[in-house]
C-alpha cells in the first residue's frame, strides 16, 4: 500500500473539529479520495487540538465518512 499523507481538518456534524494526517495512499488529493473511496471511515492521524499546535491529543481516530460536515486539506490549498 502507497503511503501518501495529507494534513486536513475535519468539522463533524456534531460541531467538533479534528486536525490531523490521513493517508490519502494513490489519490493525488483529499476531496478525490473522500468522494471515491469505497471505505464507510475515515483513520486520522496524529490529531490536535488546534491548526496551530503541536499537543497531541490522540494517536488516532476513526470517523464515519456520514460524520463529515465539511473539511479543508492544508496540500490542496498550497498547489493553487
Amino acid at each position: 500500500m502507497e503511503i501518501n499523507p495529507t494534513r486536513v481538518t475535519i468539522v463533524l456534524n456534531c460541531g467538533d473539529q479534528v486536525t490531523g494526517e490521513i493517508n490519502i495512499m494513490s489519490f493525488k488529493r483529499f476531496s478525490d479520495f473522500i468522494e471515491t473511496h469505497g471505505a464507510k471511515h475515515l483513520k486520522l492521524f496524529n490529531i490536535t487540538k488546534d491548526i496551530n499546535t503541536s499537543d497531541l491529543i490522540a494517536d488516532f481516530f476513526l470517523i464515519p465518512k456520514i460524520n463529515v460536515r465539511y473539511y479543508q486539506s492544508f496540500d490542496e490549498t498550497r498547489d493553487t
